[in-house]
């Protein structure tokens, strides 16, 4: 018995009297084509036994995509950043391509030798997470022709995409949250000279202050770490006279800041309140459990990889700052608040 012909596009054409056009429309769901048309088209089409080519599967790309992160940012366990990593470079094996970390020494971000690409492999792309020196960005830019993505940073390189936490609006909210319980007298914990994200996150202190017609407290600063050194050391020393409440620019500095008044016999939320930021594993004692903000690590790591990936494949242009925005975490260190 012979092979049934196949049917094609023109077949049905002919049938129908319509052109293969039409058909090809009617048969792709396209538009143009009336659905009483479209109907008798498929109609036809199933009885004449037509079957659509099956498409093609196109071929997939696997990259290599090199991570650098400063190493002051993940000599301490647990670490943020570390966790954004290992976000990132789980997005990226689903999507079938590898990544590789660099931890940049000190030394190579202060450029105290000549700059050398940190990757042996060949990348595709660069995910830079955190803030580095400006010098080695600019050795990043000036050495690799590939597509960059700065997590939790943001400059004015155009060149250059970032996707950032809401830092300014999330501490606006935490400040909020304060004022709302009857709160003025507060104090931002952190050093907003430090990094961009210390800064976004004292000026949304400062705007929910201004909103709400408070001028003294924005003033109020305690610092937390010295930079001069380049040190990521986290320490504070109490003021003598204490407010009611104390804004944290992050969790770390919060769970110090709570082990610090312990210390001199002040309780947490009784005798004074205390907020946080990032929602990241301090580590308080007994029940206390902070009340913070949370970054949604997954959307970030999602939005950067996709990100890249659409950089290198379609090579478009950087289209600058993205803001993933985050939630309030009701915990118990604020007066009047309870998980």
């Amino acid at each position: 018995m012979g092979q049934k012909k196949k049917v094609k596009l023109e077949d049905i054409a002919e049938k129908l009297g319509v052109s293969i056009v039409t058909v090809s429309n009617a048969l792709k769901g396209k538009k143009g084509v009336s659905e009483q048309m479209r109907e008798k088209i498929m109609r036809t089409a199933e009885q004449m036994g037509y079957h659509s080519a099956p498409k093609e599967k196109k071929a997939h790309n696997s990259y290599i995509i090199g991570v650098a992160v400063a190493e002051k940012y993940v000599k301490e366990f647990p670490s943020f950043y570390m966790d954004i990593y290992q976000r990132i470079a789980g997005e990226a094996v689903k999507r079938g391509h590898l990544t590789v970390l660099e931890v940049v020494t000190p030394e190579k971000e202060e450029l105290e030798k000549p700059f050398e690409p940190f990757l042996e492999q060949k990348t595709a792309g660069l995910i830079l997470i955190g803030e580095l020196k400006k010098d080695y960005i600019q050795a990043i830019r000036k050495n690799y022709d590939i597509p960059i993505v700065c997590v939790d940073y943001y400059d004015i390189y155009e060149d250059l995409d970032y996707i950032v936490t809401d830092g300014f609006g999330g501490m606006a909210q935490m400040t909020e949250l304060l004022l709302e319980q009857g709160y003025e007298d507060l104090v931002f914990v952190g050093t907003p000279t430090a990094t961009k994200n210390i800064t976004d996150r004292y000026l949304g202190y400062c705007k929910a202050l201004e909103r709400a017609g408070i001028k003294d407290a924005q003033e109020q600063i305690l610092p937390d770490r010295d930079f001069q050194n380049g040190d990521y050391r986290i320490d504070i020393v109490l003021p003598e006279k204490l407010p009611e409440a104390f804004v944290c620019n992050c969790d770390k500095t919060a769970g110090i800041l709570i082990g610090k008044l312990a210390e001199r016999g002040i309780r947490v939320p009784e005798d004074i309140s205390v907020v946080g930021f990032d929602d990241y594993k301090a580590q308080l004692s007994g029940d206390l459990k902070l009340t913070t903000y949370e970054n949604d690590e997954k959307v970030i790591a999602q939005i950067s990889i996709n990100t890249l990936l659409r950089r290198i494949e379609g090579g478009r242009r950087a289209r600058g700052v993205r803001i993933v925005e985050g939630s309030v975490v009701e915990g118990n260190t604020v007066r009047g608040r309870s998980v």
